[in-house]
């Protein structure tokens, strides 16, 4: 009953991915930002992945060497002042197997979202950028991890049972 109140009012779990043999164990190196760090260090533990302080032989590395937001005026109102930002978040990572290899060359992720500004409600503007980052931060990891599946094979969760059963025979519908 929780999990559908949750859903019904937006809120989804996330899914562990099925990751390759070869990423089960793992040395996460994230440029600059801590958050992406736990987000990415969470759906990979969900998926079973070890993390290890350092990388070495049987352990591949995922490189996060670019991890930046941007925040641009979008709209101004008639009193040349800003009504509506957009925040920019842009993220590069590769892979390296655990036979040192690279697995996955560097890729970019670009992802962004809309705000509105209030002057009247000025540290709520703040803490609405924060939650939205925060909201791009989780999108990204998930966005890694679902590559890092794609690479290796895995599916996502568990697939749904496919029906077996028969078409209905002509003129019966």
């Amino acid at each position: 009953l929780g999990a559908l109140l949750l859903a019904g009012c937006g809120f989804h779990l996330r899914r562990s991915a099925q990751l390759a043999p070869t990423l089960q164990r793992m040395h996460l190196q994230v440029s600059g930002d801590n958050a992406l760090t736990r987000q990415l260090a969470t759906a990979l533990r969900l998926s079973g992945v070890t993390l290890e302080g350092h990388g070495g032989p049987g352990i591949a590395v995922l490189r996060v060497p670019v991890n930046s937001f941007d925040t641009q005026a979008l709209t101004l109102t008639g009193y040349a002042s800003v009504s509506e930002y957009v925040v920019y978040y842009r993220v590069e990572f590769e892979v390296l197997g655990a036979n040192g290899k690279l697995l996955i060359p560097l890729q970019t992720i670009r992802m962004s979202r809309n705000f509105t500004f209030n002057q009247a409600q000025v540290i709520g503007s703040a803490g609405q950028q924060e939650q939205i980052q925060r909201g791009l931060i989780d999108d990204t990891a998930q966005a890694i991890l679902m590559r890092l599946q794609a690479q290796g094979g895995g599916v996502v969760g568990k697939p749904a049972a496919a029906s077996s059963a028969a078409p209905p025979a002509p003129g019966h519908h």
